[in-house]
């Protein structure tokens, strides 16, 4: 197999913590050409840390990408996600394979262009959702999937802190830049995963978030899979914790959404303790940090070389942002109570 000549598009913090590192790691099927970014000194400070994790070969840092065309064949897309669709459009339209970051686009329309366009063309196009990675979530898939959990009826998920990303620029704080707040970021993570799981028949039942026209930093929903109720709660501000419970009628599954996954549980309905401990990985499931993103690449590679689906194909990436649209603009969507405007605190939960 030939090697992959690869250009990571947008140098901020997701690809200095991510896909740089895993880059360093990836051996010779993928070989890093490119770091592109707007600012020069940003290209200069991602290369920087690319040779940090020991990553070799030679990279032209570049402003744009028709500067190095020539240079790569495929292309990390790491820009703001309201320039999802631009910048993935323009790399297709010139035969350039895409791993986009996620969320595929910030509204449907250009997602479903995304996806004809991948359609109609030889080039690769592919989503990054790490999190199908992670042990912990392929053994609750697999659970699901064996039926060891019974007839899954409810999910509760959890996941709020301040916010701890090294924000390289100010993007993800601007709606038009990130196009929304912690449900566009952390959500999409949890909107694909429940999708995953359980398939692409989702009702928004319920939806609030504290959006006063800018990025939200709290957000509630509930959501119908069937007969399977989705509560999920997700905070950049609040304390919450990151965890799951996936409770079936035989059994109930209980993981730590971060990575690693600390302890996960499974106990049966009456009570009988069956797994209690972290998850081991299962194939493709990895059970490292820059593992996950080497995997991710050598997924996508394959991909490209053997024409294998990858993890996450384009309709999944539609699928995440049709029901994060739904969410903002569906006729689920209520105002988040503000005590101090309204005085009805007992409306905010703590």
């Amino acid at each position: 197999m030939s090697s992959l000549r690869l250009a990571v598009v947008g140098c901020g913090a997701a690809a200095r913590g991510c896909h740089l590192p895993a880059l360093a790691r990836s051996g010779p099927q993928v070989r890093l050409t490119a770091l592109v970014d707007r600012s020069p000194r940003e290209a200069e400070r991602a290369l920087e840390v690319y040779r940090a994790h020991s990553g070799t070969g030679d990279v032209r840092p570049a402003t744009a990408v028709h500067e190095v065309l020539d240079e790569f064949d495929a292309a990390v897309v790491v820009v703001p996600h309201t320039a999802h669709r631009a910048v993935a459009e323009d790399l297709l339209a010139h035969g350039k394979h895409v791993l986009l970051e996620k969320p595929m686009t910030t509204g449907p329309a250009d997602a479903r262009h995304l996806v004809e366009r991948a359609r109609s063309g030889a080039a690769v196009l592919a989503m990054a959702h790490p999190r199908r990675l992670f042990p912990a979530y392929a053994w609750v898939r697999r659970l699901i999937r064996s039926g060891e959990l019974g007839d899954v009826r409810r999910v509760d998920w959890v996941e709020g802190a301040p916010y701890g990303w090294e924000p390289v620029s100010w993007s993800m704080f601007d709606r038009a830049l990130a196009g929304g707040g912690v449900l566009t970021d952390t959500g999409a993570h949890v909107l694909d995963t429940l999708l995953w799981w359980f398939g692409p028949d989702v009702e928004v039942a319920d939806y609030r978030d504290n959006s006063l026209g800018g990025v939200e930093s709290d957000a509630e929903l509930s959501l119908r899979f069937g007969p399977v109720e989705a509560r999920v709660s997700l905070s950049r501000l609040r304390p919450l914790g990151g965890g799951c419970t996936v409770v079936g009628d035989r059994a109930t599954a209980t993981i730590g959404t971060d990575f690693p996954a600390g302890e996960c549980t499974l106990i049966t309905a009456d009570g009988v303790e069956l797994h209690r401990g972290d998850v081991a990985p299962v194939a493709p499931a990895q059970g490292e940090w820059e593992l996950l993103f080497v995997e991710q690449l050598a997924d996508f590679a394959a991909a490209v070389e053997r024409g294998t689906a990858p993890h996450s194909v384009p309709a999944d990436g539609l699928a995440v942002v049709d029901l994060i649209d739904r969410c903002y603009h569906g006729p689920a969507r209520r105002a988040w109570a503000q005590p101090w405007i309204t005085g009805d605190a007992g409306a905010v939960r703590a």
